[in-house]
């Protein structure tokens, strides 16, 4: 009869008056439910339960409450056990729809089990059972918590409980998984069609079971929601004047960040309590002296004890010597009570290790010693106290102080990624390049030079060339040298030099679709590696290694005249070219590869011993000079590409986020003097993994690689997630090549440090 309920509920909504004619889908659901009672003549319910005064010791009644946001409703039904078979019976149900003003689904519940507690009251009267035993079964555990414990609930809550707890024993009531719940179908309503394919009223199959299966199955397992339980706790002050048991103070503390707060909080409490039972004249005043700071931190140890623990024999104190002090205070017994030393020592005080107090307690003493080590701080606290699974609790505490992080940080280290498409494919001999700066080298007549380094990303081959001066126009000058000889390269990778980026900003500044149409010239795309991450030119970097050991050994100490070092540049030139980029095992072996093998491609202009011979010949030296280039490729590709392996894999398993704070690290200052930095952005290469980040301190923008970042594992008040960009090689704006000024270096051309005169006396 539920429908009918929730219908005329719905018609009363309705702002029509009483002798208008309901239209619309609500009339249709009416006529559809009266057609539908036809159905309810084939169903068949026997009045008689087959229970007799002989039998009724082995009856049991089943009452099962259930709610919606529609309705609530009980059933109630008896279970008869008799040679062997189990009979279910249905006795009574009913079924009440929700108020108006509707109200929450535990409420709902509430209201289902008062209805159902009434239910069986009156089955039992009618039928003159006394004798019988009654289970309640509801699928709310916050019900359920409500009616075992003894708490001051709020007024709605507390009025129905006391009825339900006057009418049923609160440990009659157990749980039942919803799906189980045969009072679901009463308290949702359903049509006669589905009443009939159910069979609801034959009872619910498990309960046919033996009583070992519906009393400790699975279906009694389930967690219950306390903070929806609370909800309903009466929020009552408790006097301190008028009680002696332990202040509940309803977790005030979780507002305090830090231990003597708290403590103090709780000291001037107990002031209050001591003024409220004395006299005008013997009340406290002024500041809390050392002995009320001392009772307030005991009473403090006190309630965090009662939160924790539930006495002596405690599950968590198994292996523990404990004992209550006249303070009613839990403490440790040691093998040391027979020293002379302080009672703290002798006999700490039991706290536990999750409680958020312990935790700010450990905090302040490891602030107050000077941020102490994990070693040092647990010894302090040994005088005092014995925290469960202390220096595991410490360790914890210790590895979140955000000072002690700035030392203690590590940073963060990436597999390396593959190599790009262009350092791998098939190309002309510095066609893809890199290029850095060498010395400086000191010539005769205080004259000096750098060294110009260009070495292909793909065969390895090294051009030197020799400028004075680390200025643009000296770059450009040995860049035109280089193009002159080598030919002119589509991609050049470098670092941040000043003088490659001047370069790269000139070329950028020309009129390069001017420069297309009429030359046939593409413009050279320049690769700026990030700032500080010298690894990432780590391939030109191990030549210019190579060089620098070769100049060592060759030159000593000398000083050459400007030709002089450009001839001994050629020769370390030919000599780093003919290094093997292969190895072989045996003599009989081919000769190894080496840079050289792709560079001994001369065009002669003139060719007089070759216009003798012949078109035949001629085509055939053509197809033998184009096999061996091919073979020396294929070698080349089996023998040095073939071997370019992916390293050990990073075990640093850390990921940065979008507000991460962390440092960012330098190598020109001290790592107490390193900015903070919140991440901005995250930039991840074509494998995923992200190898750069954007990060904003407080005066720049900076781009960096994550090996100088160390994360302080602090989280920013960023609430998006800016979708992350895949970009394997990165262009470096303007902005991004800022340096933060707290370790900026200025050097001046010939690399000497600039130093800012503290006082300037004008």
């Amino acid at each position: 009869m539920l429908c009918p309920k929730l219908m005329l509920q719905k018609a009363w909504k309705m702002p029509i008056g009483w002798d208008t004619e309901i239209t619309g889908n609500l009339k249709k659901e009416f006529l559809q439910w009266f057609q539908d009672l036809k159905i309810l003549e084939e169903i068949h319910i026997s009045r008689w339960i087959n229970v007799t005064a002989e039998n009724l010791k082995h009856c049991t009644i089943h009452t099962f409450c259930d709610a919606s946001k529609e309705a609530y409703a009980a059933v109630v039904f008896l279970r008869l056990e008799e040679e062997g078979s189990v009979k279910l019976s249905l006795l009574a149900a009913k079924s009440r729809i929700a108020p108006l003003r509707g109200g929450t689904i535990p409420r709902m519940e509430l209201l289902a089990a008062l209805v159902g507690a009434r239910l069986t009251n009156s089955v039992i009267e009618a039928l003159n059972w006394k004798e019988v035993k009654c289970y309640y079964w509801s699928d709310s555990t916050t019900v359920l918590a409500w009616i075992s414990r003894e708490e001051n609930w709020s007024v709605f809550v507390r009025n129905r409980v006391q009825e339900i707890r006057k009418l049923s024993s609160p440990l009659a009531w157990n749980h039942v998984v919803g799906e189980l719940n045969p009072a679901d179908l009463p308290s949702r309503g359903c049509t006669a069609t589905q009443l009939m394919s159910l069979r609801w009223w034959e009872g619910p199959k498990w309960l046919t079971e033996l009583p070992d299966f519906w009393r400790h199955g699975n279906i009694l397992n389930e967690d219950t929601d306390e903070d929806e339980i609370e909800k309903e706790k009466l929020k009552s002050m408790k006097s301190l004047a008028n009680t002696e048991n332990i202040v509940q103070c309803n977790r005030i503390y979780s507002f305090f960040s830090k231990y003597q707060q708290i403590v103090r909080l709780v000291g001037w409490m107990l002031r209050f309590k001591h003024n409220c039972l004395c006299t005008k004249e013997e009340r406290t005043r002024g500041e809390l002296t050392s002995s009320e700071f001392h009772k307030a931190e005991l009473k403090l140890v006190l309630m965090i004890q009662h939160e924790s623990f539930e006495g002596e024999e405690d599950k968590k104190l198994k292996g523990l010597a404990v004992f209550v002090e006249e303070d009613k205070i839990l403490r440790v017994k040691t093998q040391i009570v027979n020293r002379r030393d302080k009672e703290d020592f002798r006999k700490p005080m039991l706290l536990p290790s999750n409680h958020e107090v312990v935790l700010k307690l450990i905090e302040h003493y490891h602030k107050k010693n000077l941020h102490c080590g994990l070693q040092i701080l647990q010894n302090i606290l040994r005088e005092k106290f014995w925290i469960l699974n202390g220096r595991k609790t410490i360790r914890k505490v210790v590895s979140k102080c955000v000072i002690c992080k700035r030392y203690s940080s590590k940073r963060l280290e990436v597999d390396s990624g593959p190599l790009p498409e262009n350092r791998v494919r098939d190309a002309a001999v510095f066609q893809i390049t890199g290029v850095d700066a060498a010395g400086p080298l000191f010539l005769r007549g205080n004259q000096k030079a750098w060294v110009l380094l260009f070495t292909c990303a793909v065969y390895r081959a090294v051009h030197l060339e020799i400028i004075t001066s680390l200025s643009t126009e000296a770059f450009l000058m040995g860049f035109r040298r280089f193009v002159a000889r080598r030919g002119r390269c589509s991609t050049i990778y470098c670092d941040n030099g000043t003088n490659f980026v001047g370069a790269a900003n000139l070329l950028h500044g020309l009129d390069w679709n001017k420069i297309i149409k009429h030359g046939a010239i593409n413009a050279i795309e320049w690769k700026f590696n990030p700032p500080t991450a010298a690894w990432w030119g780590g391939w030109w970097e191990r030549l210019i290694r190579i060089l620098k050991d070769l100049l060592k050994r060759i030159l000593g100490q000398a000083q050459l005249l400007y030709e002089e070092m450009l001839t001994i540049l050629c020769d370390c030139e030919a000599l780093m070219n003919s290094r093997p980029l292969t190895y072989v095992s045996e003599s009989d072996q081919l000769v190894p590869i080496s840079p050289s093998s792709f560079l001994q491609d001369i065009k002669e202009w003139s060719t007089p011993d070759i216009d003798a011979i012949d078109h035949n010949s001629l085509n055939r030296r053509i197809k033998y000079r184009q096999n061996l280039q091919k073979d020396l490729r294929n070698r080349f590709r089996n023998e040095y590409l073939g071997l370019l392996v992916q390293r050990t894999k990073c075990r640093d398993t850390r990921k940065l986020a979008v507000g991460d704070v962390v440092l960012v690290g330098a190598d020109n200052c001290k790592r107490i003097n390193w900015p903070l930095g919140r991440v901005t952005d995250i930039i991840p290469g074509k494998d995923e993994i992200v190898r750069l980040v954007k990060i904003q301190t407080s005066h720049s923008k900076l781009l960096r690689p994550v090996q100088r970042v160390y994360p302080l594992e602090i989280s920013s008040v960023s609430d998006f997630l800016p979708p992350m960009r895949v970009n394997h090689t990165v262009g470096i704006d303007s902005d991004d090549k800022e340096t933060f000024t707290e370790c900026e270096r200025k050097v001046s051309r010939a690399g000497r440090e600039i130093k800012v005169p503290e006082k300037l006396d004008l």
